[in-house]
């Protein structure tokens, strides 16, 4: 291994842990925090869900086009230092408020941090150290994700059974200041380095794809575009909602609880195994398969109530749960290149926003309309197939070059 392989499996070490503490609670332990909530405040579902559904999201998506400019621009660990404190500080005003509004305003700054500390710079980072193992990289960084969502519900649950919910906070805001800060100022680099002299945006300059406008001329950004509206909208909703769900059909909250712990678990090992399989086959198979079996998996929900059928769908749904993190942004780099992929993949986030707000507060204006959440698990199978569809429409980057390139004028006599 050359040096500068070594290092680059270090910064992806690094970027695993950073997921495991930020994304891993930020994202993945607002299903645990929601009954606790709706108990104390006696809030309406479908407003609780704003937290998660919009506080949180619309924020982080808002803030993605910014942040994907920074990362054309500057060092990426500058911006996830600056993400990484926000979130951090989010989480100890959310432990200290008695309403609605400061709360949501403690989501607001969260959703900024995680975006500017998670996803889209590891993506980048990545992406510009890795080429033909890159999916081997991604699926091994995102991975935290998901284990970082089994190992922060379980130490947020243990932190608010014996202190409350607002200890809950502050436990996941502890090792953002301890650890992730200073790992993220040591480790992290951009991309390797480059000749004396070459900054940032020229060394960005240097890469394949496509400029911004010629992006949005392309059917495969629309179609990217799509595939993450869908993917957050069904991720964000079921994942906010599963735990009180579970509650509801008789299992104890701890042992719910554990089921969406389990599935983070299974979803670390499809984030591995769909990155090596995209690896070989194509981001945008992979994706297309991947959204395919998560609609299998929300099928098996309406038997939930038996645990023969909860266990496979815990096992089917968390596998495909967080798979796409890892194969969005290699169809990014498939199919429109690495030269603006921070600003590209800012852009198609906020579909990504507009889904992880229509997911979790449509299922909760849903419940409360009707009583049930089956009908929107039933939304959700349908977007996990129009998932499938999108993704299978994305084309390789020459074919999209190729499309773009003004045919030649014929000669004249």
């Amino acid at each position: 291994m050359t040096d500068r392989e070594r290092q680059g499996w270090i910064i992806v070490a690094s970027l695993f842990v950073t997921l495991v503490f930020v994304f891993g609670s930020g994202y993945n332990t607002g299903g645990l925090f929601f009954p606790h909530l709706l108990k104390y405040f006696g809030w309406k579902r479908a407003q609780l869900s704003t937290l998660q559904g919009a506080a949180l999201p619309l924020s982080a998506g808002l803030s993605a086009p910014l942040v994907g400019w920074l990362l054309d621009r500057v060092e990426a660990r500058v911006v996830m230092v600056a993400g990484a404190i926000m979130t951090g500080v989010a989480f100890l005003i959310a432990s200290r408020v008695d309403s609605f509004g400061p709360l949501f305003g403690a989501y607001v700054l969260l959703g900024v941090g995680i975006g500017a500390s998670t996803l889209l710079p590891c993506s980048l980072v990545i992406a510009n150290w890795f080429g033909a193992r890159r999916g081997l990289a991604m699926g091994l960084a995102f991975a935290g994700t998901s284990l970082g969502g089994a190992a922060m519900t379980m130490v947020g649950n243990f932190a608010i059974v014996r202190g409350g919910w607002r200890a809950g906070y502050v436990a996941l805001a502890i090792p953002i200041f301890v650890i992730v800060v200073p790992l993220i100022i040591i480790v992290v680099r951009t991309r390797p380095p480059q000749a004396d002299g070459v900054s940032v945006a020229q060394a960005r300059d240097a890469l394949p794809g496509f400029e911004l406008r010629e992006a949005f001329r392309a059917r495969s950004f629309w179609m990217i575009s799509a595939a993450q509206f869908f993917f957050a909208a069904v991720a964000a909703g079921a994942t906010l909602h599963l735990i009180t769900y579970l509650t509801e059909l008789g299992y104890t909250p701890s042992f719910a609880a554990g089921m969406m712990s389990l599935g983070f678990v299974f979803a670390a090992f499809g984030k591995l195994g769909m990155g090596l399989f995209a690896d070989r086959v194509s981001a945008r198979i992979a994706l297309t398969f991947n959204f395919l079996a998560a609609g299998f998996g929300m099928i098996l929900i309406f038997g939930a109530a038996r645990t023969a059928v909860l266990i496979p769908f815990v096992l089917i749904f968390g596998l495909s749960l967080g798979a796409p993190l890892v194969l969005i942004p290699m169809l990014v780099a498939e199919s429109l290149g690495l030269k603006r992929f921070g600003s590209i993949g800012g852009i198609a986030g906020v579909f990504n926003t507009i889904g992880a707000f229509v997911g979790p507060v449509g299922a909760g204006k849903i419940y409360d309309l009707s009583g049930s959440y089956v009908p929107a698990f039933e939304v959700f199978v349908v977007m996990c197939i129009l998932g499938a569809a999108v993704a299978y429409s994305c084309r390789p980057l020459e074919s999209e070059q190729a499309r773009q390139t003004p045919a030649p004028l014929p000669e004249t006599a």
